[in-house]
């Protein structure tokens, strides 16, 4: 059986080692638009690729549901196992699994390293165009060539970080074969306040975070914030992007920050017991509570900056295989389906769990 598969990313690649150790006589091809496999994996993690997490995973992703039955089909703790296997050995830092190296260069190069000895295909440098059905299998035609394939499995990404190849090009291409395709945004984004923070930029404070619909407390955490010259970063504020995501009227959308939790009142001269002189002087010279310190959601930062895209191919697409309600043989893994997860390893086991799930469903 001749399988091609688009996007060499996290799930691509996992999808191809998984077929050929399931099923060793399986002709594997994986087309990739970059001049290497797994660009993106380089920079997950900050380098690090933190690619599980042992901690609950209720409430983690967008269409939690879904994508926590996919996740059931390879938990975690058999992503570590298996991984093990390929040499990418685990260290476990507050239940986020990484590579005992600490370096993300390690998964791709034990990642290579199987799909060469498995004899899996690699066409680089090639640019996906098109696909149409012939018979009982899919004409691919790229930049450089056509490809027959009998299945033919999507793992391109969505739309974030560009510039390691995922535009979102295949999605528009997609569009016109009559899939419904979920409103594309960037998501674990920095946001984009309607306040000034410009003369806080570059201090960070650790702070209780919730976020608010309007008067609905929707969210909460605990984490530190990284102000930026219009607007927040850092880890609790990319999750709380994830939660924004999923709110339809975003002019809504508060998010306030407690400085100071625990402590009672404290008066605006007492500031820099609590928080940088930096913060303190901020604060009293806007006349801003040190417990709630209040920001409106003005946008996300841009694509080129966001870890995931939300959006996506709709799960009503898809059969619980992830096989094409539309049509047979053709599947979709990874974040090109419309499922992101918060900061922590999520994206990638839902990468990894869904390459199972079709890897299991082409072999049956």
């Amino acid at each position: 059986m001749r399988i091609g598969i688009i996007g060499g990313g996290a799930s691509g690649c996992y999808l191809a080692i998984r077929l050929k150790e399931l099923k060793p006589s399986f002709d594997v091809t994986i087309i990739e638009k970059n001049d290497k496999l797994m660009k993106k994996i380089a920079v997950t993690g900050n380098g690090r690729c933190n690619y599980a997490n042992l901690g609950d995973l209720k409430g983690k992703y967008n269409n939690d549901e879904f994508a926590n039955k996919i996740i059931n089909n390879l938990p975690p703790k058999q992503i570590v196992a298996n991984f093990d296997k390929y040499g990418i050995h685990p260290t476990t830092i507050d239940n986020l699994v990484y590579p005992v190296s600490l370096s993300a260069q390690t998964v791709i190069l034990m990642f290579e390293k199987r799909l060469q000895e498995l004899g899996v295909k690699s066409c680089l440098n090639e640019e996906f165009l098109d696909y149409k059905k012939d018979n009982n299998g899919y004409s691919v035609k790229t930049n450089i060539s056509t490809h027959v394939f009998d299945v033919l499995v999507f793992t391109s990404g969505g739309k974030a970080y560009p510039q390691l190849g995922t535009d979102g090009a295949v999605l528009d291409v997609l569009r016109q074969h009559g899939y419904e395709i979920e409103t594309l945004s960037p998501s674990l984004s920095p946001i984009k306040t309607k306040e000034n923070t410009k003369k806080v930029s570059g201090q960070r404070v650790k702070c209780h975070v919730s976020l608010f619909n309007g008067c609905e407390l929707y969210y909460e955490e605990d984490g530190e914030v990284l102000f930026k010259d219009d607007g927040l970063s850092g880890i609790v504020t990319l999750n709380m992007s994830t939660k924004i995501n999923s709110l339809e009227d975003k002019n809504k959308v508060k998010i306030v920050l407690d400085l100071a939790r625990g402590y009672g009142t404290i008066k605006e001269d007492e500031y820099p017991q609590f928080v940088n002189p930096k913060v303190a002087t901020y604060l009293k010279d806007n006349h801003l509570d040190i417990h709630k310190l209040g920001f409106s959601f003005k946008a996300f930062y841009d694509y080129n900056v966001a870890e995931v895209s939300h959006g996506g191919i709709s799960i009503n697409e898809v059969s619980d295989s992830l096989e094409s309600k539309k049509e047979q043989k053709l599947y979709f893994a990874g974040e090109i389906l419309d499922v992101d997860g918060m900061c922590g390893g999520y994206n990638l086991m839902f990468a990894f769990a869904s390459a199972e799930t079709v890897a299991k469903s082409i072999v049956r």
